[in-house]
């Protein structure tokens, strides 16, 4: 926190409302990045994204790794929840079964429009899931930046 001098006035915003409109705006810039990537580097550019995204992806859950054993599902699942509400996604689980987790998130975070970025970006999550379990599938079947009307980001044996 950034001490103000004693008699400068300050009336700090409210935790919940600052980190949500900080976290907002850092989305918001990682979109803009990576589309400058794209518009100056092309192909390079989005592999470059995905080469990142992914290495980040597997060095969250070689952290996750050793502390416990390979996820479940579920686990994997619940993991996946926690990762999304820390960028203040929205959405629900519409689907929670043993074979397959449905998260649907109706408004991007980021908010992508370019489904090429979107796809190199979630090689993280891609990543992520293989990591926590080598065993599970990742994939988004529906998309927003495809034109569908919510992503649908899902787990599955």
């Amino acid at each position: 926190m950034i001490k103000l001098p004693p008699d400068i006035e300050f009336t700090p915003i409210p935790v919940e409302k600052q980190y949500h409109s900080t976290v907002r705006g850092l989305l918001t810039r990682i979109k803009k990045l990576y589309e400058a990537i794209e518009d100056r580097f092309g192909e390079d550019g989005l592999a470059l994204i995905e080469e990142i995204s992914r290495e980040y992806g597997g060095e969250i859950a070689a952290r996750v790794r050793e502390r416990q054993d390979e996820l479940s599902l579920h686990e994997t699942g619940k993991f996946l929840v926690r990762v999304f509400n820390g960028v203040r996604a929205e959405g629900e689980v519409s689907e929670w079964s043993d074979d397959r987790i449905i998260i649907a998130v109706p408004r991007c975070p980021y908010p992508f429009t370019r489904p090429q970025i979107c796809a190199a970006h979630t090689t993280m999550e891609e990543a992520l899931v293989h990591g926590l379990n080598p065993n599970l599938r990742y994939e988004i079947e529906r998309c927003i930046p495809r034109g569908d009307s919510e992503c649908w980001h899902v787990l599955s044996r």
